[in-house]
């Protein structure tokens, strides 16, 4: 027995919905320890990053709703966006927010563990939107 267009989007909800709202609720654990680390973090930063955080938990409703194309860039675009800007920003840059030169503090640790969850978050992410777009190209052209 084939598993129904129904059945595909139930697990694919079961997969993507932990991730993505996981890593709505890390980014905002991440970003209120950003601005404790780091006080001179400009006020519009935070709003403005939790509002673009919000695209892919609008990716799983579209996804609920049946309209896979749009669930799959709701998820992938951002949150690969998010993977190349933290990944950079966190573990390879010389700047302040590189986790692997921090100065020891009393955040140190957890804004540590904050990015490398992001980080494993978004890619989780990432590989579940794919997967929304493999699944479409699995199934006949009729299923959006």
């Amino acid at each position: 027995m084939e598993p129904t267009n129904a059945d595909s989007t139930r697990k694919l909800l079961l997969w993507s919905a932990p991730i993505v709202l996981g890593h709505f609720v890390a980014v905002i654990w991440h970003l209120l320890l950003l601005v404790k680390v780091q006080p001179s973090t400009p006020r519009f930063f935070p709003p403005l990053l939790i509002l673009f955080n919000l695209f892919p938990v609008s990716g799983l409703v579209a996804l609920a709703k049946g309209f896979r194309k749009l669930a799959g860039s709701l998820i992938v675009l951002p949150l690969a966006i998010a993977l190349a800007i933290g990944a950079y920003a966190h573990f390879l840059s010389s700047g302040t927010d590189n986790i692997l030169r921090m100065p020891s503090g009393d955040l140190t640790l957890s804004f540590q563990i904050s990015a490398v969850l992001l980080v494993l978050l978004e890619a989780l992410g990432c590989w579940v939107g794919i997967r929304i777009f493999a699944d479409l190209s699995a199934r006949p052209a009729s299923n959006t």
